[in-house]
């Protein structure tokens, strides 16, 4: 990407429309012959690194892969078991009246991936309810994948200017002896600057009401670097409870935006 290309046309920004808040997607897109690479830090020495390129102004692919104990002291690096996928169309191009709609499909989950060989590690299970929950783990991460989803986003211009993105998704994954369904997720990105904004979204966490009672509200902060290098740190399940104390979980996330055309 050329420097300046998504500076000068506000309204076409991949600050101000990002492909992603923190863990739940937009309805932007990658321009054709555009790409975006990304790695998140997360807990347990966790890495994910992903890479997405557009199509063409209607579609993107992205592929991501990672593992745990990467970072850090551990010997014993878990990888997850397959990589993730993310498919994204543009139905509905924004307008002044209507907002973006894109149809998408996404299996890469978020947080650890739990297998056999490291479920027993962190859980030390020493009653029922520790060994529930490991049970309903196994084979799945912290946060399940998106799955199929669809997702409406819209810009509003003002003081400061935001996106706002709500849709509906319907994981692939589910938990062992529960039934899937649909949820509902809601986001927004709040540009304070040319180049930091704030990060809000909120999942109703409805296929998965057991483990997120309260939903799950993730929030942080995107400082731009130049033109097309980001950098967020993020909190991710600000709601989290587990033994009566906070559960939440902080991530730190590096993108980098580019063209193979300019």
């Amino acid at each position: 990407m050329s420097s300046g290309s998504y500076v000068t046309l506000k309204e076409e920004t991949y600050f101000t429309k990002p492909l992603h808040i923190i863990d739940m997607p937009t309805a932007s897109i990658l321009r054709g012959g555009d790409f975006y690479t990304g790695v998140r830090i997360f807990q347990n020495g966790g890495l994910l690194g992903s890479l997405s390129a557009g199509i063409s102004n209607k579609m993107m692919f992205g592929i991501s892969y990672g593992g745990t104990n990467i970072i850090g002291e551990k010997q014993q690096i878990f990888w997850h078991k397959t990589p993730g996928i993310h498919l994204k169309y543009r139905a509905v191009d924004e307008s002044l009246r209507l907002p973006a709609v894109t149809l998408g499909i996404e299996t890469q989950g978020q947080g650890v991936y739990w297998s056999e060989k490291n479920l027993k590690e962190p859980y030390k299970i020493i009653d029922e309810e520790k060994t529930a929950t490991a049970n309903d783990s196994l084979g799945q991460y912290d946060f399940l994948p998106r799955g199929i989803y669809c997702v409406v986003s819209k810009v509003y211009s003002s003081v400061i200017t935001s996106t706002l993105h709500t849709g509906v998704s319907y994981s692939l994954n589910k938990r062992a002896n529960k039934k899937s369904s649909p949820t509902i997720f809601m986001a927004g990105n709040f540009n304070l600057a040319r180049d930091i904004a704030i990060l809000l979204e909120y999942d109703f966490a409805l296929n998965d009401a057991g483990r997120y009672q309260q939903g799950i509200l993730n929030m942080g902060i995107r400082w731009a670097f130049g033109n097309n290098i980001f950098f967020d740190f993020d909190i991710q399940n600000a709601l989290g409870r587990e033994d009566g104390k906070p559960n939440v979980r902080r991530i730190i996330t590096f993108s980098y935006y580019g063209s193979i055309m300019r």
